[in-house]
């Protein structure tokens, strides 16, 4: 049971429950997340445009890659939330159950692309040592073929999963999945 109160849709005002429809919609479920920011429809209705832009608008990255970073650094992290989110959705989005498991846990094990293997420690420094960032670790992402679009969204996902993975442990926020 989370530690605040999330708002069920049940409960939920008509302005609240069309954002949750849309949740629902593009999302496939109704993340305890998004319901915990129901008490608040604008701020709600923020994060819900930031999230599902951020993640599953292909401008630069493919979706793929954005989950297997979500999940990265949601192991990273340590989310009790978010990590059972991030596999069921690297599932659905046909990744192996034991591959999503070693980049939740140990990313580095993982059979990945070299390429992709230079992307998420990139995020794992982020992630860990934001204040260590360099030009350099941009120019070295851009010399093994990643874009500016592709490295804009690595970073944007990696930062606002910085920020669920906090929100969901302060809140304690019960998995959507077990």
């Amino acid at each position: 049971m989370p530690f605040l109160p999330v708002l069920p849709d049940e409960q939920a005002s008509p302005e609240v429950r069309k954002i949750y429809e849309e949740v629902t919609r593009h999302w496939g479920f109704l993340p305890n997340y998004f319901q915990a920011l129901g008490h608040n429809a604008q701020l709600l209705q923020d994060q819900v445009n930031l999230f599902t832009n951020a993640m599953q608008e292909e401008r630069g990255l493919p979706r793929i890659v954005k989950e297997q970073i979500a999940t990265v650094v949601s192991g990273i992290n340590m989310s009790s939330y978010c990590l059972p989110q991030h596999l069921e959705i690297l599932g659905r989005m046909g990744i192996d159950k034991s591959l999503s498991r070693r980049l939740s846990i140990d990313y580095k094990s993982a059979p990945l692309d070299p390429k992709v293997m230079e992307l998420l420690k990139f995020c794992e420094k982020l992630t860990n040592r934001p204040g260590d960032m360099q030009r350099t670790d941009i120019e070295n992402l851009r010399q093994l073929g990643w874009n500016d679009a592709d490295i804009f969204d690595a970073i944007l996902v990696t930062s606002l999963f910085a920020c669920a993975n906090r929100f969901s442990s302060g809140l304690g926020l019960t998995p959507d999945f077990d």
